[in-house]
C-alpha cells in the first residue's frame, strides 16, 4: 500500500470519528437543527415543494399493494401491544381534561344547532330499531290488555254480583277469552304501524334537540365517557377482533389507493396548498412568522443524536463519504497541477 493511500485511509478514518464521536459532532448537530429550523421558516415554499413531483410522489404511494406491504407488519406488531396497555390502564379517561376544559367541552356539546337532524333520524330507522319499539310496545301493551279486561268485568253487572260461584268463572273465561283477542290485534297493529310510530318519534326528538332535557342527555354522555378507562372501552378488543378490524383496515386501505377521485382529490389539495402559499415563506403559510416559540432543540437534538450517527455508520453512508472524500481529493490534485 503506498503512502499516498495510507494518507486517503487515514482521512476516510478521521472523518468518520468526527463526524459521529465526540461532544463536537453533537454539539454542531444541535446548531445544525436550530439553524435548519430557522432557514426553512424563511424559505419560500415554492423552493420547498414541486407541484409536479409531489403529485408523483402520491400517486406511486397510492399503491395497493405497497399500502398493504407496509402496513400489515406494522399494524400487527404495533396494534396488540397498544390493546394491551389500554387494557391495563383503569385511570378515567377524564383525567386528560381540566375542569376548565370540561367546563368548556359542556358548553360546547349545549350549542343550538349541533346535533343535526339525520344522526336522529337514522337512529330510529332500520329492522333493529323497529325490532326494539316492538318489544317494548308490545310488552307494554300487552300488560296493560291484562288490566283492561279485568277492568270491564270489573264495572260490568257481573263484577257488582262479585267473583264467586258461576259468576267468577265466567268473568275468568271472558277476561281470558279478551286476552287472546287482544293479543293478535297488538301484533297486527304494531306490524301495520311501526314505522309511522318510528317517524313521529324521530320527529318529536328533533323537536326537543335543543332543550334542557336533551342537552342534559348529551352532557351525561360525555361524562359517562370521561369517567370511563381505556380498559373499559377496549374490554371487547380480543384478538379476534382485531384480527377482524384489521382486515377491514386492509381492505379499505387498499380500496382508497385504488380510488381516481381520491387521487384527484389529493392533487388538488396539493394544488391549492400552493397556490395559497403563493409569494409565502414557510413561517408565513403556517403562522408561525411571529411566534417566538421554539421547539425543544435540545431535546431533538438528545433524542435523535442516536439515530444519525447510527445512519452515519451504516456501509451506504460510509461508501458515499468515502467517495465524496476521494472526489474532493482528486479534485484538489487537478487543481494544484493546473
Amino acid at each position: 500500500m503506498s503512502a499516498e493511500t495510507d494518507k486517503r485511509v487515514a482521512l476516510k478514518q478521521w472523518l468518520r470519528r468526527r463526524l459521529t464521536e465526540g461532544e463536537q459532532p453533537k454539539k454542531e448537530w444541535r446548531q445544525l437543527l436550530e439553524a435548519s429550523w430557522d432557514f426553512l421558516l424563511l424559505t419560500p415554499v415554492h423552493d420547498l415543494i414541486d407541484t409536479k413531483t409531489a403529485k408523483v410522489a402520491v400517486d406511486q404511494l397510492m399503491n395497493a399493494d405497497l399500502v398493504t406491504a407496509l402496513s400489515r407488519p406494522i399494524v400487527a406488531a404495533v396494534a396488540p401491544v397498544i390493546i394491551q396497555e389500554l387494557r391495563g390502564d383503569e385511570r378515567p379517561l377524564g383525567r386528560f381534561l381540566p375542569q376548565d376544559a370540561q367546563a368548556k367541552l359542556e358548553d360546547a356539546i349545549a350549542r343550538p344547532g349541533l346535533v343535526h337532524p339525520d344522526w336522529v333520524r337514522a337512529m330510529f330507522r332500520g329492522e333493529a330499531a323497529e325490532a326494539v319499539l316492538n318489544d317494548a310496545l308490545y310488552r307494554a301493551l300487552k300488560d296493560f290488555s291484562t288490566l283492561l279486561p279485568r277492568l270491564m268485568v270489573k264495572v260490568s253487572p257481573i263484577g257488582r254480583l262479585g267473583m264467586l260461584g258461576s259468576a267468577g268463572a265466567l268473568a275468568e273465561r271472558l277476561i281470558e277469552d279478551l286476552e287472546r283477542r287482544i293479543e293478535p290485534e297488538i301484533k297486527s297493529f304494531l306490524a301495520a304501524r311501526s314505522e309511522e310510530i318510528l317517524k313521529r318519534a324521530a320527529e318529536f326528538a328533533i323537536a326537543k334537540l335543543d332543550e334542557p332535557a336533551s342537552i342534559e342527555f348529551r352532557a351525561n354522555f360525555i361524562k359517562f365517557v370521561l369517567s370511563k378507562s381505556p380498559a373499559f372501552l377496549v374490554g371487547a378488543a380480543d384478538d379476534a377482533l382485531l384480527e377482524d378490524v384489521g382486515v377491514v383496515a386492509e381492505l379499505t386501505a387498499r380500496h382508497v389507493a385504488d380510488m381516481p377521485d381520491v387521487r384527484a382529490d389529493v392533487h388538488a389539495w396539493i394544488d391549492r396548498a400552493v397556490a395559497y402559499s403563493e409569494g409565502m415563506n414557510l413561517g408565513e403559510a403556517l403562522h408561525l412568522e411571529d411566534v417566538d416559540v421554539r421547539p425543544p432543540l435540545d431535546a431533538l437534538a438528545e433524542a435523535t443524536w442516536p439515530a444519525f450517527t447510527t445512519l452515519l455508520r451504516s456501509p451506504q453512508a460510509q461508501h458515499w463519504m468515502d467517495t465524496l472524500l476521494v472526489e474532493l481529493l482528486d479534485e484538489y490534485e487537478r487543481l494544484d497541477d493546473s
